[in-house]
């Protein structure tokens, strides 16, 4: 959305771990519709970037970075077999209960579209299965609050645009960092795609700077009991559990699959191997 930045953002829940003041989800930063640029440098560190992969592109989201000090680049070294090779370095300092970045490869929707062979939407109550295989490191020249997660977006229309919001978010964190912690409340301890997780459940809401509320989602947060550098995670079987739980509607589309650091505070890199997602 593009005056994402001039909206005022609050959390409706407080959460037992440490949240970001405005968001500790991947809110997105302003971009445009256009289909981005193919890389002309294997380094790219400019604020909000592309790297076009097909059916992926890379972002150097660093939609919380206004208000702090810092640094974030994002580059692709590899994609080979329907394989993505990338790595965001990162140097922020500042509040350490706010999120600076989202440096993340992104299938499908996102506020906008940008690739056309997503196979993206998909219907949760029509079958089809979204899977994802994902192998990382995480370099930490300085502790680092930070986290490796999926975001997960959901809306009640089939072909949303630019301009429509989400109604639903979904993180699912692989991994986090000195205490990083995700948006709202515990609500229960759960198992389900094959691990054990802990799902919070929030809300975000925006203000324009009247304080008129312009628009709202729900938030929910898989987070890991035990952290890993390497899973392939069905996002779908995840997304049933919240249906199952009368939390999201079956009738929801998942529009988009996005992956990669959230980054509060510190200096490091996170070095992706291997990335995938395969839409049935």
């Amino acid at each position: 959305m593009n005056h994402r930045r001039n909206l005022l953002v609050t959390a409706l829940a407080a959460a037992p771990l440490l949240l970001a003041a405005q968001t500790a989800t991947a809110t997105p930063a302003p971009a445009p519709v256009t289909a981005p640029a193919p890389a002309v440098a294997k380094d790219s560190c400019t604020a909000f970037s592309t790297v076009s992969i097909p059916p992926y592109y890379l972002n150097n989201n660093v939609w919380g970075g206004k208000n702090a000090s810092g640094k974030q680049c994002t580059w692709l070294n590899s994609y080979r077999s329907g394989k993505a090779n990338w790595e965001t370095s990162f140097d922020w300092t500042g509040d350490k209960t706010s999120v600076k970045a989202y440096g993340s490869i992104v299938l499908g929707w996102h506020w906008g579209w940008k690739q056309s062979n997503t196979k993206l939407p998909i219907r949760l109550n029509s079958g089809r299965k979204v899977n994802s295989s994902w192998a990382f490191n995480i370099t930490q020249n300085t502790p680092t609050v930070m986290n490796v997660a999926y975001d997960v977006w959901f809306h009640t229309k089939a072909n949303p645009d630019w301009q429509d919001q989400p109604h639903d978010e979904m993180m699912v964190w692989l991994n986090r960092q000195n205490g990083a912690g995700p948006l709202g409340t515990k609500r229960e301890r759960v198992t389900a795609a094959g691990s054990t997780w802990d799902l919070y459940v929030g809300k975000i809401v925006n203000k324009d700077s009247s304080g008129k509320v312009v628009s709202s989602w729900n938030v929910y947060s898989f987070v890991r009991v035990a952290n890993t550098n390497s899973a392939t995670t069905d996002l779908t079987a995840l997304a049933n559990t919240l249906v199952s739980k009368r939390l999201l509607a079956n009738t929801s589309y998942l529009t988009s699959v996005e992956a990669g650091t959230e980054v509060f505070t510190g200096k490091g890199k996170l070095s992706t191997s291997s990335y995938s997602v395969s839409v049935g």
